[in-house]
């Protein structure tokens, strides 16, 4: 999934850009989420629910907050997203050198640049992603670890909450906590599960509540543990 939110105040400018994104991704056969939004404030009260944008097209001239001083408030937060400045004034490169913009596009917008932007940002958002190797009882899987909800230990084998799916695959879990250790996501929340800290939606007295609606318990002893954990990856 290629999260992409485009912000402008104006109609025309937001529609022709979104066209072109939604071509792109009918060329490329991607899952891509689109939203527009009309505002700098509306995507900002969007973003700090959820965080989730991989892609950030920004106009500059806006009524209101303006594309740079959105742009400020979004990297003082420490958000990383790749923003791609639009504009009919090229006259704000120093701006974007100090919220470290992606790129610039000069209105009109060429749909041809607009397409390489989305290139360079979905290279990175792949070279981001995390994967291990598994073995199943078909042979290897790979999966990418941003996508495994839990883990469940079922002797010598391991039962994955992913994505959609329940996968069955040859490692005991404390061998593969090792495997994932290096992502930092996840942890122990019972001597039977290994959980993914950013799949967790609610935390009870007993159970975590994850993102897809699965109950996965939690023990009394590891409570305080996850709790602490779960705090500093959401404000991470």
């Amino acid at each position: 999934m290629l999260n992409i939110s485009v912000v402008d105040d104006e109609q025309t400018h937001r529609d022709i850009l979104t066209r072109y994104i939604e071509e792109w991704k009918s060329r490329k056969h991607l899952n891509v989420k689109l939203e527009a939004f009309d505002s700098g404030e509306a995507f900002y009260f969007m973003w700090c629910q959820d965080q989730h944008c991989d892609v950030l097209f920004l106009d500059i001239m806006m009524d209101g907050e303006g594309g740079v001083s959105l742009a400020r408030r979004l990297r003082a937060k420490g958000a990383s997203i790749p923003i791609i400045f639009t504009t009919g004034i090229a006259d704000y490169m120093q701006e974007g050198y100090e919220v470290e913009a992606m790129h610039y596009l000069l209105k009109p917008l060429d749909k041809r640049k607009v397409w390489e932007c989305l290139e360079k940002c979905l290279q990175r958002k792949t070279s981001d992603t995390k994967t291990i190797l598994l073995s199943t009882e078909d042979g290897l899987i790979k999966i990418e670890t941003d996508n495994l909800f839990y883990a469940e230990a079922m002797e010598r084998y391991c039962q994955l909450a992913y994505m959609d799916e329940r996968l069955k695959v040859k490692i005991g879990l404390r061998e593969l906590a090792e495997k994932l250790e290096p992502t930092k996501d996840f942890i122990f929340c019972h001597r039977s599960y290994l959980v993914n800290l950013r799949k967790i939606s609610k935390i009870t007295k007993t159970d975590l509540i994850m993102d897809n609606g699965a109950v996965v318990p939690i023990s009394r002893r590891l409570y305080k543990k996850v709790n602490e954990q779960f705090i500093q990856a959401m404000a991470g």
